[in-house]
């Protein structure tokens, strides 16, 4: 399982956690309330950066 950044947005404590994909129940160890997950948008984007290995090419001129 991946490890993912979480945020409170009570008393803005921030963690790293393992957790699944669908995993939307973080509780801050620090307060008790509930963290969001943080998105890192280079990471989510770097997928559709890349080519897609046995694509094939186009030959347009």
């Amino acid at each position: 399982m991946p490890a993912y950044e979480y945020t409170c947005h009570s008393c803005q404590a921030r963690e790293v956690r393992i957790a699944g994909i669908d995993d939307h129940t973080v509780v801050c160890s620090a307060c008790g309330q509930p963290m969001v997950r943080e998105v890192d948008v280079a990471t989510v984007l770097a997928s559709y950066a890349r080519p897609k290995s046995g694509a094939p090419k186009r030959t347009d001129s």
